[in-house]
């Protein structure tokens, strides 16, 4: 079978939803906007961003031999939220409603590396990269035709909004490339950007992560900054789905087929007085017992 058509189908086959192809050999995608970004610190307390700079920025830096870029898409969109009373349920983003979706996406890739490297040879390199990576993975999601990135700076695909996971390896293979998607499809629309909470969406595809809630009720929940009175009072205990629901691409959205996605019990609001040890394993786990409350109180904030 032809090398593209068997990475296609084996991709499909563990369950990702879309799969598409770019060439490693053309300037990495949105070089000069991350670069820019590093620039004028807008990664913010995200320093492994700048730690990473040189290889995000060229991805023969973190393999010269690199021919391709195979990237992977895994809709995870399993539903709304529940109605609870704002003063004492805080929400939680979609993604982090069911287990860690790193685990589901690593098992699969890793599925895949052996599976190619069983069929062609231990020789052929594979690098796997699941937004842990030091990979601009919606720069190249857009350069192999997956979506186009949005005026919110998430990839926007065709079928399923902007709710999906992006994932890949980046590989010595040499793959027939798709054709990338040229076009910004938002036209005249700025509902992201006059609906973001604090401002983070500071011009289309430009985003500040020193103002973005996900920056500090994910990564970085027990830092100074996450007490900063601009981030309390919104509602959101981990991440933020605004600038998502007022997307109108995400009128196409359909319900995953993945279990593990789906909210666990009490995983979807949190609220003061909810027992946190049931979060091992879920993207809670990332801001740890400790963050997690501390975010509740930020989220349930009264300003007035």
């Amino acid at each position: 079978m032809e090398k593209t058509k068997f990475v296609k189908e084996l991709a499909l086959s563990l369950g990702f939803d879309d799969v598409r192809i770019a060439s490693a050999l053309e300037d990495t995608p949105y070089k000069t906007q991350f670069q820019q970004a590093i620039a004028e610190e807008r990664h913010g307390p995200l320093d492994y961003m700048s730690k990473t700079a040189k290889e995000r920025a060229d991805v023969l830096a973190l393999m010269p031999e690199a021919k391709s870029v195979v990237v992977v898409a895994k809709n995870y969109y399993t539903g709304d939220h529940e109605h609870k009373p704002a003063e004492a349920f805080a929400k939680v983003s979609r993604y982090a409603w069911g287990g860690d979706y790193h685990h589901w996406f690593k098992k699969r890739l890793r599925k895949m590396r052996t599976t190619l490297q069983d069929h062609y040879g231990d020789q052929i390199k594979v690098h796997i990269f699941n937004d842990t990576g030091p990979v601009l993975e919606r720069g190249w999601a857009e350069r192999s035709g997956l979506g186009f990135i949005g005026k919110s700076g998430m990839l926007i695909h065709r079928e399923f909004g902007t709710w999906t996971f992006l994932g890949g390896f980046v590989t010595d293979l040499e793959l027939k490339a798709d054709k990338p998607t040229v076009k910004q499809m938002c036209g005249t629309c700025t509902a992201c950007i006059d609906a973001c909470p604090t401002g983070a969406i500071v011009a289309p595809q430009k985003v500040d992560a020193r103002l973005c809630l996900t920056t500090w009720n994910v990564e970085r929940p027990l830092d100074e900054g996450a007490g900063h009175p601009l981030f309390k009072g919104h509602g959101w205990a981990v991440g933020c789905d605004i600038c998502q629901e007022v997307c109108p691409w995400n009128k196409f959205e359909q319900t995953s087929n993945e279990d593990r996605f789906k909210a666990r019990l009490g995983h979807s609001h949190l609220s003061k007085d909810q027992n946190l040890t049931d979060i091992a394993g879920t993207p809670l786990a990332r801001a740890g017992q400790k963050g997690l409350k501390l975010n509740i109180d930020r989220a349930l904030f009264k300003k007035y």
